[in-house]
């Protein structure tokens, strides 16, 4: 009976313990909260803003939508705070300890919570005593007195600041509707953006393109982009600086062309002048090619002669030395301006075959035939620069189109827009008075059905992609 008494007791004493412990425990979590939900309210609203003035500046958002989006991100905020609160707790003698500290109690209640759970073994009279005075100790203390709530001033008024400020960047809408906030640019200078961008990321990693060409289409570029990112640019103003990128871009490529073409002349007559010195398949290939009017193979026919001439060279009379020699002049004549290493190359040549030096003749050739292979190289990369520079002033044209186009669209819509209001109005019953039509009592009105067909006319007009010059003055 002393042992089921003794057993019965600690159960009761540990069962009072546990919920002195209960109690203080839930105290100190609203205390917690008490501190940490208006900073978690406050870095709700402050996000809120934040995304709520983007919302509206950018996409427009109506006051509903602002709304919602304040609501959800504080209640997520709140959740997550109070859940914290509520998952995140301490052990029993965790709990215990830290009151001990709290409180002053100098160990009493871990110590007897130590003994209750057998942590600590001793004499009976010594451990009832122990428990006997941490209960009294315990009852004595009143949590909410000694765990009061920390409310902080300073934290409300700023929660409460930042309250007002959401609920006047949701009335915004409400009050100004779309007029508050200048609109961004339309969806056709974004795009034209998007586009200039691009070009610029490819001119600046294309290797075909000479560095005195990137450069100056870079500026180019860099200039347009800056024009088109400015915050009141409109839409004759976006359509201008495409135009103008398409011109410059039109420029750079002309001067690139004309290059091609004084390189293909200087070759095909290089190529004419060492024409006796081709295999006979090659000219005959030549003379089809004239009929047909397909270009000539200029750098493979000059090689090829070349060689040819190389290996005649030893059985050729002086004669036909001499002439041959004049070919290679004559080519090297051709080439001077264009190509100025395979010019000298072909006077070293010409001036070994005066000269009968077989060996410097076949180092000559080797060395124009590396020139003409670089040649070749060359023009490959300047027909690829070519082809990439007319791509991108077809992409600027398409980009200024499409800013005309929905431009013009914007205008013929404004233009039905108005007609249909003073159409409304003309149809309004308070606008006659007794039996007298109405274009009696307003002047003007009837001349409304007139004034739309010249509106509809003109917005037909200008939506089939050709910008008028007085809608898109910049053109």
């Amino acid at each position: 009976m002393a042992s089921q008494s003794f057993a019965s007791s600690r159960q009761s004493q540990t069962a009072e313990l546990d919920a002195i412990l209960a109690g203080w425990e839930n105290q100190y979590k609203r205390r917690s909260l008490s501190k940490t939900w208006p900073r978690a309210m406050m870095a709700a609203l402050f996000i809120s803003l934040a995304f709520g003035i983007i919302a509206y500046a950018r996409f427009r958002w109506p006051a509903r939508d602002l709304a919602l989006m304040t609501v959800a991100i504080c209640a997520i905020s709140g959740f997550a705070s109070l859940l914290h609160s509520a998952l995140f707790t301490r052990s029993r003698l965790a709990r215990a300890r830290y009151f001990d500290l709290e409180f002053g109690l100098k160990e009493r209640v871990s110590t007897a919570l130590e003994l209750l759970e057998g942590r600590i073994q001793t004499q009976p009279a010594i451990e009832s005593a122990q428990i006997a005075d941490a209960l009294a100790q315990a009852r004595q203390i009143d949590a909410r007195d000694k765990i009061a709530l920390d409310f902080r001033r300073r934290e409300w008024m700023a929660l409460l600041v930042l309250l007002v400020a959401a609920l006047l960047m949701i009335l915004v809408p409400l009050l100004v509707g779309q007029d508050l906030i200048p609109a961004g640019p339309s969806s056709a200078v974004q795009a034209a953006q998007e586009d200039v961008r691009e070009i610029i990321e490819t001119a600046a990693t294309d290797t075909s393109l000479e560095d005195i060409d990137r450069k100056a289409l870079l500026n180019a570029l860099e200039i347009t982009l800056e024009r088109l990112q400015a915050e009141d640019i409109s839409a004759e103003e976006a359509f201008a600086a495409m135009s103008q990128l398409e011109s410059q871009i039109e420029d750079i490529e002309n001067a690139l062309q004309d290059g091609l073409d004084l390189d293909q002349s200087s070759l095909e007559a290089a190529a004419q002048a060492m024409e006796a010195f081709m295999p006979l398949a090659d000219r005959q290939e030549n003379a089809n090619d004239a009929e047909s009017g397909h270009a000539p193979r200029n750098l493979d026919e000059l090689s090829q002669a070349l060689e040819q001439l190389v290996q005649t060279a030893p059985n050729m009379s002086p004669e036909a030395a001499q002439a041959a020699a004049e070919a290679l002049q004559q080519a090297a004549r051709e080439l001077a301006q264009s190509n100025p290493e395979l010019s000298e190359r072909l006077r070293d040549m010409a001036a070994a075959l005066q000269s009968d030096d077989r060996q410097s003749l076949q180092e000559q050739l080797n060395q124009a035939q590396e020139q003409l292979r670089q040649t070749q190289q060359s023009v490959q990369e300047a027909q690829h620069a070519q082809q990439m520079l007319q791509d991108q002033a077809e992409q600027a044209e398409q980009a200024a189109n499409e800013i005309a186009q929905q431009q013009a669209a914007s205008q013929q819509g404004e233009a039905k827009t108005a007609a249909d209001g003073e159409q409304a109005d003309a149809a309004r019953p308070g606008a006659s008075q007794g039996n007298q039509p109405a274009s009696q009592n307003m002047p003007g009105a009837g001349e409304n059905p007139a004034s739309q067909q010249d509106s509809d006319t003109a917005g037909q007009g200008a939506g089939e992609g050709r910008p008028s010059n007085t809608s898109l003055p910049g053109s």
